[in-house]
C-alpha cells in the first residue's frame, strides 16, 4: 500500500476512535492499517479490542486470523478463523482464503485445498485461489498426503489457470513454477520464477525461489548469485 494512503487511513482511524472509543468498526480499522504497517503486536491488540466490543462480528475474527498467520501463528488463526466460518457459515472470499492459509501453514494440504475449492464455487476468479490451490497440490504430493496420480496434474492447471486470470501476479508464476519444478520440467520452471524476480525485483523471496529451482536443475553457480 502507499506510505501517504496508510497515514491518511491511520489518522483516520484514529480520528474515529477519538470521538468514539467504543466503536468495534474504529479499532478493526485502526488493527488494519497496523497490519499494512506491518505493526502487528498493535494490530492483534487492536482486533482483540473490537472483538471484545463486537463478539459476534465474523469479519473481525478473520482480519485477526489474518494477522496471526502473517506474524506465524498459524495454530491461533485457525481457531480464530474456524470460529469467523461458524459466525458465518456461508462466509466471504476473504475469510475462506484466511481459513486455506492457515490450513497450509500447518501443513493440512488436503484440507486446505478443500477449503479453496469451497471459495472457487462462489468466487471462481478470486485471484490468490488457484495459486494457493496449486501449491497445496505440490505440497500433498511431496508430503505424500496424497497418492493420487493426477495431483501434479492438477497443480499444473491451477497454476495456468492463475497466470491466465493475471499474468502480472507473482504468486501465480511461482505457484506455476513449483509445479514446473516437481515434473522437473527445469527450463519452464526457471523461466516462470524469473517473471517473478522481474515482477518484482526488490523482493528477496523471488530471488530465493528462482536459486532454488536452479539448484534443482544443477545450476549451483547461478543458484548462489540469486542467493547472494
Amino acid at each position: 500500500a502507499d506510505a501517504r494512503a496508510l497515514e491518511h487511513a491511520l489518522a483516520a482511524a484514529q480520528r474515529l476512535l477519538t470521538l468514539n472509543d467504543s466503536s468495534p468498526v474504529g479499532h478493526l480499522s485502526l488493527g488494519t492499517v497496523y497490519l499494512w504497517q506491518k505493526q502487528y503486536e498493535q494490530a492483534i491488540a487492536e482486533m482483540k479490542q473490537a472483538i471484545a466490543l463486537d463478539p459476534n462480528n465474523a469479519g473481525i475474527y478473520a482480519q485477526r486470523a489474518e494477522v496471526l498467520n502473517v506474524t506465524g501463528r498459524p495454530e491461533e488463526a485457525l481457531r480464530a478463523a474456524e470460529y469467523a466460518m461458524r459466525l458465518n457459515p456461508r462466509g466471504n472470499g476473504g475469510e475462506f482464503i484466511t481459513l486455506a492459509s492457515a490450513y497450509h501453514l500447518l501443513g493440512r494440504c488436503t484440507e486446505a485445498i478443500s477449503t479453496l475449492k469451497s471459495l472457487l464455487v462462489r468466487y471462481p476468479d478470486w485471484p490468490s485461489a488457484y495459486p494457493m490451490l496449486s501449491v497445496n497440490y505440490v505440497r500433498q504430493w511431496a508430503f505424500q498426503q496424497s497418492q493420487d496420480a493426477h495431483t501434479l496434474t492438477q497443480a499444473l492447471e491451477a497454476a495456468q489457470r492463475a497466470v491466465a486470470l493475471n499474468g502480472s501476479y507473482g504468486f501465480a508464476h511461482a505457484a506455476l513454477g513449483y509445479s514446473y519444478l516437481f515434473q522437473r520440467q527445469y527450463e519452464q520452471a526457471i523461466s516462470e520464477m524469473e517473471k517473478v524476480v522481474g515482477l518484482a525485483p526488490s523482493d528477496a523471496d523471488g530471488y530465493a525461489v528462482l536459486a532454488l529451482v536452479l539448484s534443482h536443475a544443477g545450476k549451483s553457480g547461478e543458484a548462489l548469485g540469486m542467493v547472494e
